[in-house]
């Protein structure tokens, strides 16, 4: 019986282990899980987890560091309630990465370039959000002061959607 109960928990911890790979190779084999879609016939599973994902990218942000991991016009990363994306049009910019509105020799934003690339609201927003120049950039939980994720909080974060949604069909 000790046996059998071995086996179970293996093929259990296995199933576990392979479960991840199997989704990324069938559902979203050349883009980060957070990027995932529905796609074409989804199974139960993977729609379930799909809302979820629609969930987290409600209340991530990015915290910025040495700025190289984060889009400017496409991650989360603007600290305010309604939008953490830059208001401001891309325009014919060719700046991509957060990194490159940090000046290297002070290790903070330099802003001369950005107040010439974006709208006031946003380099208000910019120039009061932290840089930790020696860190990595880290996702974080907007709607918490600390960045942890709680479910009690994402559950916030959906109901508030559902509302804002219903009220916009109306």
């Amino acid at each position: 019986l000790s046996m059998v109960v071995v086996s179970n928990r293996v093929k259990f911890v296995l199933l576990l282990n392979l479960s991840p790979r199997i989704l990324k190779a069938k559902y979203y084999p050349n883009v980060d899980v957070l990027k995932a879609r529905v796609g074409n016939n989804p199974s139960y599973t993977w729609r379930s987890i799909v809302k979820g994902i629609e969930v987290l990218n409600r209340g991530i942000i990015w915290r910025v560091g040495d700025g190289s991991s984060i889009n400017i016009w496409s991650d989360p990363w603007l600290p305010r309630l309604w939008s953490r994306l830059p208001i401001t049009p891309r325009g014919q910019t060719v700046l991509t990465k957060v990194e490159e509105l940090i000046n290297p020799i002070t290790e903070w934003w330099d802003e001369e370039l950005i107040r010439d690339v974006f709208w006031p609201e946003d380099v208000e927003v910019i120039l009061s959000t932290p840089v930790h120049i020696s860190l990595e950039d880290t996702l974080a939980w907007h709607f918490d002061n600390k960045g942890i994720f709680s479910v009690r909080s994402a559950y916030r974060v959906q109901r508030d959607h559902e509302r804002r949604s219903c009220c916009r069909g109306a």
